[in-house]
């Protein structure tokens, strides 16, 4: 299969074509997700928030950042990615930590100082996350000029928040 704008059919799936932070706008869409049923994940940068927008819907719900879950404050967030449990993972850019959001709580995972290093427990602006499919999770480290390997233990993650 390949595109071919003559012959395909493109289509706008949300967004207004201007800046904005209503259900259905953007500020800096950076990192999409689409799970298993088609729903869109969207790590809306600039509105510092993750949007869920289900199939067939233009507005989307915010479903992580600006205080949700539990003052979950999140800085120009760059990736989004859901794990095998349906788990969801953020790439928290500007605090430089990955985040992973259960049901209504949260835990950081790496980086949860907020201090930036190239230890290799830190991340230096973390921008894209990917899992494999022995669900270890590879993350983008921007200023680091890397990208790491993370082996997540079920066990391993602390305390929520």
């Amino acid at each position: 299969m390949s595109l071919n704008d003559k012959t395909s059919k493109i289509v706008n799936v949300t967004g207004t074509y201007t800046d904005g932070s209503g259900q259905n706008q953007f500020s800096g869409p950076w990192g999409i997700f689409v799970d298993n049923n088609f729903t869109l994940y969207v790590a809306d940068n600039r509105n510092n928030r993750i949007q869920n927008f289900q199939p067939g819907e233009n507005n989307g719900k915010t479903i992580t950042g600006n205080g949700t879950p539990k003052n979950l404050q999140l800085n120009y967030p760059t990736g989004v990615v859901l794990d095998a449990d349906n788990n969801l993972f953020i790439a928290d850019n500007n605090n430089s930590r990955i985040i992973r959001v259960i049901r209504d709580d949260y835990q950081c995972i790496v980086g949860c100082d907020s201090n930036s290093s190239s230890t290799s427990d830190k991340l230096n602006n973390a921008y894209a996350l990917s899992f494999d499919s022995h669900g270890n999770l590879f993350v983008a480290d921007e200023y680091n000029h890397r990208i790491q390997k993370f082996t997540l233990a079920t066990n391993s993650c602390g305390n929520p928040n």
